[in-house]
């Protein structure tokens, strides 16, 4: 199934592209708001705090847009940095929210009785509600852990209140209709709001009927080391999915695809078998229950989303733990392709026996152009190979002479990645041909 690779590298051109256009519609509202005749200038701080709401509510909007569910968009930056975009973009939409009605109280506390249920229960109700809102939105985002909020509970609490957010935003900026006060202003306000927001209708709605046209069901459960099972998914009545190695899917299994529980996982299996595998620790409620799963049991796939992918150059891979499933990826497809292309992995474990895809990994050395150098944080008394975490002095030793000439990918813990990534920018390798995948969605 598997074709040449149709994902570019990342490209300056491309996002600058995006940038641009998350630019525009940001200012969007502003823009349709100070059209046309405007009334009477107030206060600095009056009009600040309204430019600040307006803003606020269209970054709200545009998390739809650019949340990593838009392929278009990945390719341009990777799914890394769209979902770290995505975060960081959604704490600024809602301190811009919050400063909006703080900066109006300031300027004429006069509009407290916005929040006054006996001038106006309605507004009032819903005034308070959208702002003890987003203050839960910011504090369940943040530290969802803490909360002890499983995954599907979070993402219920995101979606519902990221829409009442942005409702009660466009209903509250019509009614006051201080800048929005004839239809020529209105019309393009609503209908802007309603395009970006049937983004969410499409992911849980339109979406899931579609997948629900082209199920799957587990063929094999396949445990693997350190507590890791391997899934084996074959299409039912469908001829499967073209995928690229190292790209990731969003999995349900259930019997309906219309379900909280959707998890992202990257492929481990080769792109060219109609097949899917996917591999996890247990670390959760969702991958505790795998070794338990059943064969026959259906599932559902979304994708394939990513451009942490095979192109044409070398590969020189960092990868810490479970991390490793989209190079597992990668060097199976190359192996099934016969491309004898050189690759370099550095794979860095606990130790010797928790090693995931160990035997696998050696017999893929003996079938393509892989060297992998493991590194064991616990290494046992006979050990000589590389010993510790993987840090810079690793990396530098096993960069190989002609390092313009690969590309780069790293998965795996946080911190190992972060030291990999300025390791290797300051080693003097492009941007650009560097690819990372944390997978911190929630």
């Amino acid at each position: 199934m598997y074709q040449k690779s149709r994902i570019k590298p990342y490209s300056t051109t491309n996002g600058l592209l995006w940038l641009g256009i998350f630019v525009v519609i940001a200012l969007l509202p502003l823009a349709i708001a100070y059209s046309g005749p405007l009334p009477p200038v107030r206060t600095f701080l009056e009009e600040f705090g309204v430019s600040l709401g307006f803003i606020g509510l269209s970054l709200f909007a545009l998390q739809f847009l650019f949340s990593g569910r838009v392929k278009g968009i990945a390719p341009s930056f990777g799914v890394d940095n769209i979902v770290q975009f995505h975060k960081e973009i959604g704490v600024i939409a809602i301190l811009f929210s919050l400063a909006h009605p703080i900066s109006m109280l300031l300027a004429d506390w006069g509009y407290v009785s916005f929040f006054d249920p006996e001038v106006n229960l309605p507004r009032a109700i819903s005034l308070v509600a959208v702002t003890i809102g987003m203050v839960l939105l910011l504090v369940t985002s943040l530290w969802r852990l803490s909360f002890g909020l499983s995954y599907e509970v979070w993402r219920l609490i995101h979606g519902v209140l990221g829409f009442l957010i942005i409702f009660v935003g466009v209903v509250h900026s019509v009614q006051v209709g201080h800048y929005l006060d004839g239809l020529e202003k209105v019309v393009p306000f609503v209908v802007l709001f309603a395009s970006l927001t049937y983004l969410l209708a499409h992911t849980r709605l339109v979406r899931p009927y579609r997948n629900k046209r082209k199920p799957y069901i587990v063929r094999e459960v396949v445990p693997q080391r350190d507590d890791c099972y391997t899934l084996i998914l074959d299409p039912k009545g469908h001829d499967g999915m073209a995928f690229e190695p190292g790209q990731f899917i969003w999995i349900t299994i259930k019997s309906s695809p219309f379900s909280l529980q959707q998890h992202p996982f990257s492929y481990s299996g080769s792109a060219a078998k109609s097949s899917i595998s996917i591999t996890a620790k247990q670390l959760g409620d969702f991958t505790e229950k795998w070794e338990t799963l059943k064969s026959g049991q259906q599932a559902f796939v979304e994708g394939p989303f990513g451009s942490f992918t095979l192109k044409n150059r070398p590969c020189f891979f960092v990868m810490g733990g479970i991390g490793v499933t989209p190079a597992i990826s990668i060097l199976t497809t190359l192996k099934d392709l016969s491309d004898k292309r050189e690759c370099v992995l550095l794979y860095g474990n606990e130790d010797w026996k928790k090693i995931p895809f160990r035997e696998q990994l050696d017999q893929l050395q003996k079938e393509i152009n892989l060297t992998t150098v493991h590194i064991l944080e616990k290494p046992h008394d006979d050990w000589d190979g590389e010993e510790g975490l993987i840090n810079e002095d690793v990396i530098q030793r096993f960069l190989p002479k002609n390092k313009e000439q690969f590309d780069y990918f790293i998965c795996g813990p946080a911190p190992m990645m972060d030291v990999a990534e300025l390791a290797l920018r300051k080693a003097g390798v492009p941007w650009n041909q560097i690819y990372a995948e944390r997978f911190d969605l929630a």
